[in-house]
């Protein structure tokens, strides 16, 4: 089986936007609460006007930053402001690493861009430096599931979430596939170095390949489909050919795909949308992982967890 796609890789993201009826159309940008000292209202605001015109990116960063000096002790704020200073030209990145960094040191995910920047200038010392601290980090965890319970309420309750012509108004599920598709575009970039330093080419070289496995390791108890599917890509290059080791990997690599797909199949199959996405989001308030969302999923609709 081929390793897993970075593009293919937040499955539930994926398949709840088709599952809700595909990406709402969008008109301009709306405020929730231009004057609000709510963080998450202002990170939802941040998340919307970068995510409907992200020549906006600079507004949005102004947002979100009002956001973390709001609540500067929560480390999936600064996660967010991360990645839109990352796609705002003026903005310093390494400044935003250094606060995340201290506010939650076991991160692997705070390197990437450090990764990013390195290979961008061919720096490939700084860039075996970099694995090898990611090597040693404890999760690579992006706060999926706590930043879209946070900011899609905020997001349902603007204007922009209710604009879309339906036969029944589902601002709720609207706002939560707003929030899912927003997200991903600025997280799945972030992973697009660390996949190119392990790739087929790099993991024949053998400190990079012991570096890669490690970092593998790590990657697949993290709390996206995104790093999980990264993870057991690389574990996949890493296993010696036709070894039991990639006949596991595989397997686990099918079930992950099974569990997505088949959550997805129950998410497509309900009729009152907002009910079901009002619980999803009661779901990823209690779940750290958006694995385990998919689990209770098919849990609740008595589907097994196994293919």
């Amino acid at each position: 089986m081929k390793s897993p796609s970075l593009n293919l890789s937040i499955a539930l993201a994926a398949l709840f936007l088709a599952a809700c009826g595909g990406t709402p159309t969008q008109k301009s940008p709306t405020p929730i609460s231009a004057g609000s000292a709510n963080a998450d209202e202002l990170a939802a605001s941040a998340l919307l006007t970068w995510g409907n015109d992200r020549g906006k990116a600079p507004q949005a960063l102004g947002q979100v930053q009002r956001a973390v000096q709001s609540a500067p002790q929560r480390p999936e704020l600064l996660w967010l402001y991360l990645r839109l200073c990352a796609d705002t030209a003026t903005c310093e990145a390494e400044v935003v690493e250094a606060q995340l960094r201290k506010l939650d040191p076991g991160s692997g995910a705070v390197w990437l861009g450090a990764l990013t920047r390195a290979q961008a200038r061919n720096d490939s010392r700084t860039e075996d430096q970099i694995l090898e601290v990611m090597g040693k980090s404890a999760h690579f965890n992006v706060y999926w599931t706590t930043l879209i319970a946070q900011l899609t309420p905020p997001i349902s309750r603007s204007p922009v979430a209710s604009s879309v012509a339906q036969p029944t108004p589902t601002p709720v599920t609207n706002a939560l596939n707003m929030s899912i598709e927003y997200l991903s575009r600025l997280t799945t970039p972030a992973f697009t170095a660390l996949s190119t330093a392990c790739d087929a080419r790099h993991v024949r070289e053998p400190d990079r390949r012991v570096r890669c496995e490690r970092i593998s390791r790590i990657l697949q108890g993290s709390d996206t489909t995104l790093a999980e599917g990264l993870g057991l890509g690389i574990a996949q290059r890493v296993a010696l050919p036709s070894s039991t080791a990639v006949m596991q990997i595989t397997a686990k690599i099918n079930t992950l795909s099974y569990q997505n797909q088949t959550a997805g199949t129950v998410v497509a199959s309900q009729v009152e949308k907002d009910k079901f996405s009002d619980q999803m989001l009661k779901l990823m308030a209690r779940l750290d992982r958006e694995q385990e969302v998919s689990k209770a999923i098919l849990r609740w609709a008595g589907r097994p967890l196994q293919p």
